[in-house]
């Protein structure tokens, strides 16, 4: 074996030993970070369960839906596919979104492992708005037609405001994951 490879192997396996420390090691005195997730989380499961869009259809009939019973009447009326979507956007990518958060807060990661994650959260989080928009276009439906009625109720602004401030905070904690980065190269 060439003495220069020795070398090589010997730095590589300490750049890879040294890099894998949590953000949370980086950044000891940063509890906030916790405090924002579990709060997300708090305002998470409280537009969760809030309801998010009352339906009135003529005088007699009026509906309020939560995400949850949403999700639930979809698959009771044996609408799966859109079951399906409510779920997985309004329900478990969110809280799924919060873990990561986490677990990249304080699991042990290379800068490599930790940045791809951030991509990956950054791409899908563009499409966690997509029940506000749902609720919107129900609302503007609603108001065009004459016999039914859709108001958007505190559980959709709720549901917005958490999901505005999870992808804030995903980037913040990407921004403080490129600072180590840049440090280590400079």
């Amino acid at each position: 074996m060439h003495p220069w490879w020795g070398w090589f192997g010997k730095r590589a396996a300490a750049l890879t030993v040294n890099s894998r420390k949590s953000l949370w090691q980086h950044y000891p005195g940063r509890v906030d970070i916790l405090l924002y997730l579990l709060a997300l989380l708090g305002l998470l499961v409280t537009a969760q369960c809030l309801p998010v869009l009352s339906i009135k259809k003529f005088v007699f009939w009026k509906s309020s839906y939560s995400l949850w019973s949403g999700t639930i009447g979809l698959f009771r009326d044996q609408y799966y596919g859109l079951g399906a979507i409510l779920f997985t956007f309004s329900i478990l990518f969110p809280f799924t979104k919060l873990v990561i958060l986490l677990v990249l807060w304080c699991g042990q990661f290379t800068d490599r492992q930790r940045l791809k994650v951030f991509k990956w959260l950054e791409y899908l989080g563009r499409w966690s708005m997509m029940d506000v928009f749902v609720v919107a276009i129900i609302v503007v439906i609603a108001k065009s037609g004459g016999a039914l009625q859709a108001t958007p109720k505190i559980g959709i602004y709720f549901f917005t405001t958490a999901i505005i401030l999870s992808l804030v905070l995903t980037m913040y904690i990407r921004q403080l994951a490129r600072r180590i980065s840049r440090k280590k190269t400079d």
